[in-house]
């Protein structure tokens, strides 16, 4: 078998490019499979190819798909990589690839939404909620395209590190720090969360003449302790709605002492 030459500029920029169109085809039936075959593509176009070849690799990109966009460059990376020693006499049936494709897929998926969608995103918007009503406009502005420009910076990143380790993408998920960043960045949400509530309620004085301090001292409390409460009983978006309730109903509660 040759050597694998690794992954160009030029194929890891269209690569690159074309991932960001990942769900642009979206389907209900088999929802990004189409993003993913026009992002193999352009490791396609750059091979000598047969028309039976182009046939089986259509059909196999065809099939259902369905991952988290930010993490799917590994798995495009993989999978490009894993055609390339294929085509350079690796022994690799086309079922190891289609099980490669449906397997990491559906696990970049669950580990994805829970570090962007019920994690990063929700923390993200709550701290800009934070600033904004804090009167920094353009910090919580400045906030979300630090994020835009992180997470293209994800995306690049990771269909590097998915070439450069083809089958052995699965070390690169045992690692624990995915899940201490889960963690981490949940409890940040309901910590923000808690802040946002002290200082909507102290601010607009919504709690009938209750101490400022107090509301926003109890906000910071009750974002602290919910995680803690709740453990993970329940979905992180259930919590971060029970925590905010909890917050502006004590709130509430303790107003007229304050009165």
């Amino acid at each position: 078998m040759k050597r694998e030459p690794g992954l160009s500029f030029a194929l890891r920029w269209s690569m690159f490019l074309r991932l960001l169109l990942l769900q642009a085809s979206w389907n209900p039936q088999r929802m990004q499979n189409l993003g993913l075959l026009y992002c193999l593509l352009a490791w396609l176009r750059r091979q000598r190819t047969d028309t039976d070849f182009r046939r089986h690799f259509f059909r196999r990109y065809y099939e259902f798909f369905n991952t988290n966009p930010y993490l799917a460059g590994f798995l495009a990376g993989g999978l490009a990589r894993l055609e390339a020693d294929r085509r350079r006499g690796a022994a690799i049936p086309r079922q190891m690839l289609r099980t490669y494709r449906d397997s990491l897929g559906r696990t970049f998926a669950s580990l994805g939404d829970q570090l962007f969608w019920l994690g990063l995103k929700p923390a993200l918007t709550l701290i800009a909620c934070l600033l904004a009503l804090r009167g920094s406009s353009l910090a919580a502005l400045a906030l979300f395209v630090v994020f835009g420009v992180c997470q293209l910076g994800l995306r690049w990143w990771s269909l590097g590190v998915g070439f450069g380790s083809g089958m052995e993408i699965p070390g690169i998920l045992a690692h624990p720090l995915w899940h201490a960043a889960i963690r981490v960045i949940k409890r940040t949400a309901l910590v923000a969360m808690g802040l946002a509530g002290g200082v909507f309620a102290a601010r607009y004085q919504c709690l009938g003449g209750g101490s400022r301090l107090a509301v926003f001292g109890m906000g910071i409390a009750l974002g602290l302790l919910t995680p803690l409460a709740l453990r993970r009983r329940l979905p992180g978006e259930i919590m971060l709605l029970i925590g905010f309730a909890v917050c502006l109903g004590l709130g509430f509660a303790i107003s007229p002492a304050g009165g």
